[in-house]
């Protein structure tokens, strides 16, 4: 099931170059494809299987309101709106200038200006000093600027309109000239068209035209400095009022009497934080606003005590805050409250049973600056993503993690941060969407040594259908499609980054795909982050065999630079299989197609004793932990033996010794030795085999990294 949600999520990336990114389904053989808006930022569009799109979006600025960027879904379009163009729209900015799909469908602006992106963020700065926005500068003779040929909005309903004022003063107690109003009406989200929802404060008032009926009002005000960064956020609400004649509300920004404070069982410090508003109808979509106010900014909110009869009211808090600096391992709270009905006070008071505790280690070859993304979504929403934060590799530290029964998590991690004008996601992972259990510790290992292929996995249950899952083989009569993504880490759920590469890296990969030895297809998937493939095969009994080759050579990678794994099962016409509510086949016209299943190959997971940080261990006696297994819902068969080779200079390779622990678990036991000071790597071949006949056969060059001790 596909869900759409009318949207407006006002994003403040508060760290100077950092991109909100949200990945793509796990799993997913998204279509990418990127829009420049006239300002300059960037949006990429992945449009997965299932047919949901996701937002990445590299900001042209690095700091202040140009840096702060509004996502809008209204009215079935996505806009992205950079903070400085929110006081223009209608007052010179035409808000299809920011129509993600128009603009990759071609759309070009009236009057095009290669610059216009800093003359925008000047003309703000100027009209924030001077408290007026519009009529000047850029604006200055009625001047103008909206995509060609762009539609007008839809006439206002045949019925009797009223006139609704949203009254208010501003966080200094003037009469308001910034911020933004929004109504909405609590009986069917269609009735005000996206334009007609939203309004500015002029005067200490925003006027809007609607009909009868029942309604809420929002004003959101905040400050900024004389570089218009912001400085304090508040939320002022009338959750819920009629409308049978001319009616005037209040939102004064006074009423937002409730500061955001979480008290924490250790120290820690704000680093980001954000409030996050939904509203939703009897009937129609919702109306979200979602503000991100960057480190430290100060949010309050107004609280209510009656709960709403008409539709619904959720809101929560969110924020990540970070131990002080000081020996030991470091920490951080990332956490998110929900409440329905009211908005309730926001002091938090947070235990060990509101949070999981997650030992995180972060692992890289080299020192880096990277990203680091974690992204709540509760059941309630329909979609999600938070900017991501600065990270420090290689790292580890100690995470608390809010936990509650609706609250899943996603999101991934960068390796570093690609070069250029527009920095973006390299070398990293994703993760599924995944929930943790409040008091409960878990370990999680990211980008961990070594990489090899590996498909998704559903870490939801299989029966939950608010997130969807590919397989990375599966078969539907005689149609087979594979989904599986090289240089992932060894983590349940983390796919890594594939064959995407940047500028100064070199990709190469192929993939062969065989039947009783025939081969059926072959080709190089570079370009994308899967291998992505449909291909029928003949209908009898066969055993059919995968070869798939990655290789990532650059800058920022030394180790797990090429893998060469091979498959081979059995298999045969599939007819009258469903795949459960987590899982799909492929993209259908009704939603995901579950008619197909997963295919019987082999897994492997790889677990390095002593591994460091940074990928490398002591120089002598080396272990490592193999597990073998199978792809999620295949055919489990018992896995029946491993072997482990490993070479020190990738051309000699010499048997470990492996001892069966049981259940597909192996332990082999090798020494590796150097005696140079830059160590050595070690490179590994691994096989396995299950009683079904199914093998799996994979190298690893440059696995990790062998120090002398």
């Amino acid at each position: 099931m596909r869900r759409t949600l009318s949207v407006l999520a006002v994003v403040l990336a508060g760290q100077a170059g950092l991109t909100g990114l949200a990945p793509p389904p796990a799993g997913a053989a998204a279509r990418a494809s990127t829009a420049t808006l006239v300002t300059g930022d960037r949006v990429t569009v992945r449009t997965a299987p299932d047919g949901r799109d996701t937002f990445e979006v590299l900001p042209a600025a690095a700091k202040g309101m140009a840096r702060a960027l509004v996502h809008l879904r209204l009215g079935g379009r996505d806009y992205e709106v950079p903070g400085t163009a929110l006081p223009y729209l209608g007052r010179g900015l035409d808000l299809s200038l920011f129509d993600v799909k128009a603009l990759l469908a071609g759309g070009q602006v009236d009057t095009p200006k290669p610059d216009f992106g800093a003359a925008l963020a000047k003309q703000f700065k100027e009209d924030n000093a001077r408290g007026h926005f519009g009529g000047q500068g850029l604006f200055a003779d009625g001047a103008s600027y909206a995509l060609k040929g762009a539609k007008q909005p839809k006439a206002q309903p045949r019925s009797v309109m009223r006139t609704v004022s949203v009254d208010a003063t501003d966080i200094g107690g003037k009469p308001a000239d910034t911020g933004i109003a929004f109504l909405y009406n609590t009986d069917d989200g269609n009735v005000l068209d996206g334009g007609e929802n939203y309004n500015y404060f002029t005067g200490g008032t925003a006027k809007f035209s609607a009909p009868d009926g029942n309604y809420s009002a929002l004003g959101v005000f905040w400050t900024a400095d004389a570089d218009g960064n912001p400085t304090e956020l508040r939320f002022s609400a009338q959750p819920e009022f009629a409308v049978k004649a001319d009616t005037t509300v209040r939102v004064d920004a006074k009423r937002a009497t409730s500061k955001l404070t979480w008290v924490t069982p250790r120290p820690a410090l704000l680093d980001d934080t954000g409030f996050l508003f939904r509203r939703a109808a009897k009937t129609g979509p919702a109306l979200l606003v979602d503000f991100d106010a960057g480190p430290g900014v100060p949010i309050s909110v107004s609280p209510t005590a009656k709960p709403v009869t008409t539709g619904a009211l959720q809101t929560y808090p969110y924020s990540r805050l970070v131990s002080p600096p000081g020996p030991g391992t470091p920490y951080e709270y990332v956490l998110q409250k929900a409440s329905a009905g009211t908005i309730p006070q926001q002091r938090y008071v947070i235990t060990a049973k509101d949070v999981a505790t997650v030992d995180a280690t972060y692992y890289s070859e080299y020192a880096s600056a990277g990203l680091r993304q974690r992204s709540g979504m509760f059941a309630f929403e329909d979609g999600g993503g938070r900017p991501s934060h600065p990270i420090d590799l290689p790292r580890r530290q100690t995470e608390y993690v809010s936990a509650a029964p609706d609250l899943v998590w996603f999101g991934g991690v960068s390796k570093y941060v690609l070069p250029g004008p527009f920095p973006g996601w390299a070398g990293g992972q994703y993760e599924a969407f995944h929930g943790y259990r409040g008091g409960t510790a878990v370990t999680e290992g990211w980008n961990r040594f070594p990489l090899h292929p590996a498909g998704a996995v559903a870490l939801e249950p299989l029966d939950h259908a608010t997130v969807y899952t590919q397989p990375a083989a599966t078969r539907a009569g005689d149609l087979l499609r594979f989904a599986i993504t090289p240089f992932s880490d060894n983590e349940p759920g983390h796919t890594g980054f594939g064959y995407y590469g940047e500028v100064r890296d070199t990709i190469t990969g192929h993939y062969t795909l065989t039947q009783d030895g025939t081969t059926v297809a072959e080709g190089d998937p570079v370009g994308g982050f899967a291998l992505n493939l449909e291909q029928e095969v003949g209908a009898g009994p066969s055993t059919l065999g995968l070869t798939l080759d990655a290789g990532r050579t650059g800058p920022m990678y030394n180790q797990s630079t090429a893998s060469h794994t091979e498959w081979t099962w059995k298999s045969q016409h599939v007819d009258g299989v469903t795949l459960p509510q987590a899982l799909y086949c492929a993209r259908g016209a009704d939603g995901p197609d579950r008619s197909c299943a997963v295919e019987p190959l082999l897994t492997l997971g790889y677990a390095v004793g002593g591994l460091r940080p940074d990928g490398s261990t002591a120089s002598g006696p080396q272990g490592l932990d193999l597990s073998a297994g199978h792809l999620q819902l295949g055919a489990a068969s018992a896995i029946t033996g491993a072997t482990v080779q490993y070479s020190t200079d990738g051309t000699t390779w010499r048997d470990a010794a492996v001892t069966a622990r049981g259940n597909g678990v192996y332990h082999a036991d090798f020494v590796a030795t150097t005696d140079t000071f830059r160590g050595t790597d070690v490179s590994l071949r691994v096989t396995a085999s299950d009683a079904a006949g199914a093998t799996i056969a994979e190298t690893i060059t440059a696995a990790y990294h062998v120090y002398a001790s």
